[in-house]
C-alpha cells in the first residue's frame, strides 16, 4: 500500500493537474504535519491495548483512501481541496497508529534480530508493490491520468488486507500501564543528538525529494510513466540494500549505516544537477538510473536504523513517548523542509548560474559548459549540503557496540561485489563474451580499490571492538 503512495505518486498526480510548486510542498507536507498527532497518542498507546488502538485507526485510514479514489474516478480534475482534506485524514490515522505500532514491535522483537527482520518485512513487501507499481507503469501507458484513481483503489484494498493480517499478531501487554511523560525523551542527551540528526536529514531530503519526479516531467520533459519506472528500479534497489543492510545493522550497529544512507542521499542530490548541461544530454538517462539506484539505500534503510537506536537506548514498555517525539520532531523539520522547497523553487525559477570553459587555438574555438545551474539545480545543491551536516551531527550518538563507517562501508562493498561474482559466474559471461575472458574481477576488486575485509576478518573487528568496550566500562 505505501509502495504506491511515495511522494513521487503524489506530486505527480499535482504536477498531471497543474498544481504550483507551492501547493505540491503543502500537500507533501501534509504527511509530516500529521506525525505531530503521536505525540497526544503516545500518551494513551501503552495505556491501552496497542494492538486495538493501532487496528482501528488503520481502518479509517485505508478508508479515506477509497474515499479518494471515488472522487477521482467520478472527476479527475475535481476541486483539488476534496483531494487535500482525505488525504490529510489518511495520514492523521496513519499516524495514530504508528506510535502504538512501534511500541508493540519494540516489545515483540527480540533486540538481536530486529535490524533483520524489520529489513526481510520491508523487502518482501516492496517485492509485491514491484510488479504493482510496473502494472502501473503500463496502465500509464495504455489509459493516462485515469490511472491515478485506480492506483487509489488499488492501495485502499491492499491496506484492508494489511489490517486482516495485523488481526493475527500476539498483542503484548505493557508489565506497567498508565500515561507516559512526554519530557522524559528530552532530558536524554543521547536521544536530543539522536533525533537533531534525523530532523535536519528530514528537512533536507524533503526539500528536494518531492521535486525530483516534478524535475522529471517538467524540465527533462519525460512522461510520467518514466517516473514510475524509475520508482519500480528504486524498489529493486531497495530491496537488495534491504536484504544486506539488515545483517550489517545487528552485526556491526545502525548508526555507521544510517550514516551511510545520508551520504548517499547528498550524492543523488547534487548528481541531479548534473542532468542538464543546460539540456538533457546523453548521459541524462545513466544518471537517473544511478540516483534512483541510490534511493533505494537511502529511502528504505533511515527509518530502521533510527527505530533500532531508540529501542536501544528505551526500557521495555516505555518506548512509546521517545518514537513519538522523535518523529514529531522529524515531521516539523520534514513539512518546514518540503515547504521551504516550494518556496525556494518558485523563488528560483527563472534563476540561472553558468560556468563555462572556453578554449581558443589555432583551430578554432571550443566552449564547454563546466557547471550549469538553473531553477531547481539550487534546490538540490542546498538539500546536498545540508545532508552532509545531519552526517556529521549522527557522529555524536553513542550506540553500544557500533563499528566505524569505513567497517561497514567495506562490509557493503564486499556483499555488492560478491553478488556481482555470483551473477556473471551464473550468466557465464566469460564465456558469451571472448573479449571478458581476459578480466580478473577478484584482481580488480582486491588490488584496483582498496582491500575489503572478509567476512571472518569483519567479525574479527567486530568481535576485537566489544572486547575494547568492555575493556573500558570495567
Amino acid at each position: 500500500m505505501f509502495s504506491l503512495l511515495t511522494v513521487s505518486v503524489i506530486s505527480s498526480y499535482l504536477a498531471s493537474i497543474n498544481a504550483p510548486p507551492v501547493l505540491v510542498g503543502f500537500v507533501v507536507a501534509i504527511s509530516y504535519i500529521s506525525q505531530l498527532v503521536q505525540i497526544p497518542s503516545a500518551l494513551i498507546a501503552e495505556r491501552f491495548s496497542r494492538k486495538r488502538i493501532s487496528l482501528l485507526a488503520n481502518v479509517i485510514s485505508r478508508i479515506s483512501l477509497l474515499a479518494i479514489g471515488v472522487t477521482l474516478l467520478v472527476n479527475l480534475h475535481s476541486n483539488v481541496l476534496i483531494f487535500v482534506v482525505f488525504f490529510a485524514i489518511y495520514n492523521v490515522f496513519k499516524e495514530v497508529s504508528a506510535v502504538s505500532w512501534s511500541s508493540w514491535m519494540r516489545d515483540l522483537i527480540p533486540d538481536h534480530i530486529r535490524g533483520e527482520f524489520y529489513s526481510k518485512r520491508i523487502a518482501y513487501g516492496k517485492f509485491v508493490a514491484l510488479f504493482i507499481v510496473l502494472a502501473f507503469s503500463v496502465l500509464f501507458n495504455a489509459i493516462g491520468e485515469l490511472t491515478f484513481s485506480i492506483l487509489f483503489l488499488t492501495a485502499f484494498a491492499a491496506g484492508m488486507v494489511s489490517v486482516y493480517f495485523i488481526k493475527g499478531i500476539d498483542d503484548v501487554e505493557v508489565e506497567c500501564r498508565g500515561r507516559r511523560s512526554l519530557t522524559e525523551p528530552l532530558k536524554n542527551s543521547n536521544f536530543l543528538k539522536l533525533t537533531s540528526a534525523l530532523s535536519i536529514w528530514k528537512f533536507a531530503s524533503e526539500m528536494a525529494l518531492p521535486f525530483f519526479s516534478v524535475y522529471v516531467i517538467t524540465v527533462l520533459k519525460y512522461p510520467v510513466w518514466v517516473v514510475i519506472a524509475l520508482a519500480s528500479l528504486s524498489q529493486i534497489s531497495s530491496m537488495y540494500f534491504l536484504r544486506i543492510s539488515g545483517g550489517i545493522m545487528d552485526r556491526f550497529g545502525n548508526k555507521p549505516v544510517a550514516t551511510l544512507s545520508f551520504v548517499s542521499f547528498s550524492l543523488a542530490a547534487l548528481l541531479f544537477t548534473f542532468t542538464t548541461m543546460p539540456e538533457k544530454h546523453p548521459l541524462t538517462p545513466l544518471l537517473l538510473i544511478l540516483i534512483y539506484m541510490l534511493d533505494g539505500f537511502y529511502s528504505s534503510v533511515p527509518p530502521i536504523a533510527f527505530m533500532n537506536m531508540i529501542a536501544k537506548i528505551t526500557p521495555k514498555g516505555s518506548s512509546a513517548s521517545y518514537y513519538a517525539i522523535n518523529n514529531a520532531m522529524a515531521s516539523i523539520f520534514a513539512a518546514a523542509g518540503s515547504i521551504s522547497g516550494g518556496l525556494i523553487a518558485s523563488f528560483l525559477l527563472s534563476t540561472n548560474f553558468t560556468l563555462k570553459i572556453d578554449i581558443e587555438s589555432s583551430l578554432g574555438h571550443v566552449e564547454i559548459p563546466a557547471i550549469h545551474l538553473a531553477s531547481y539545480d539550487f534546490l538540490f545543491l542546498i538539500s546536498s549540503i545540508l545532508s552532509i551536516v545531519a552526517a556529521k551531527i549522527i557522529g555524536f550518538f553513542n550506540e553500544d557496540n557500533a563499528l566505524s563507517e569505513k567497517i561497514v562501508k567495506n562490509e557493503i562493498k564486499h556483499a555488492v561485489i560478491k553478488d556481482v561474482q555470483t551473477l556473471m559466474m551464473y550468466m557465464h559471461l566469460p564465456h558469451m563474451n571472448p573479449q571478458l575472458r581476459w578480466f580478473n574481477f577478484n584482481w580488480f576488486a582486491n588490488d584496483a580499490f582498496q582491500r575489503i575485509p572478509t567476512p571472518s576478518e569483519s567479525q574479527i573487528m567486530f568481535e576485537n571492538s566489544v572486547e575494547d568496550y568492555v575493556r573500558k566500562q570495567t
